[in-house]
């Protein structure tokens, strides 16, 4: 049976609902959002005199997905497997939670106006938890590595 650390857990609740406070959020609201976010981007590139025509909305919306997903996978890998034992029944039940987070979110969105529900983001959300969990066990070998030298 797998033990939760609490604070851990409770962190990661938190996410999952900001992620999904994010979804019910009508299509024109999150549109308008993530174009405010491309503006800003895209005028702190031009003033530093870099390329900025390539930020588009897509690649804020699908960066925002990965990212968002990311922080959920390094707050999930913490609550269900604090110790960095990485074995079956610790990975297991990350995996599975992992997947059902991002599935539930882009159903929720099934039903939200303006808004559509893609399994193409579940593989964007999915890819961005795998890279949280990924950095999260790289982040605690370098710890421990250094903790032993």
């Amino acid at each position: 049976m797998v033990k939760l650390d609490r604070k851990w857990a409770l962190a990661a609740c938190a996410m999952v609902l900001v992620i999904w406070g994010n979804s019910l959020v009508p299509g024109s609201g999150s549109g308008s959002l993530s174009l405010s976010i491309m503006e800003s981007i895209r005028g702190f590139l031009q003033a530093l005199g870099l390329p900025y025509e390539w930020v588009t909305n897509f690649v804020v919306r699908k960066c925002a997905h990965f990212t968002e997903y990311m922080v959920l996978g390094i707050l999930a890998t913490h609550a269900f497997d604090l110790e960095g034992r990485r074995t079956f029944d610790v990975l297991l039940p990350t995996a599975v939670f992992l997947l059902l987070v991002p599935s539930i979110d882009e159903t929720i969105q099934l039903f939200v106006p303006g808004r559509a529900g893609m399994i193409t983001d579940v593989m964007i959300d999915c890819c961005g938890a795998t890279a949280g969990v990924v950095l999260r066990y790289l982040l605690r070998s370098l710890i421990n590595t250094k903790k032993a030298a």
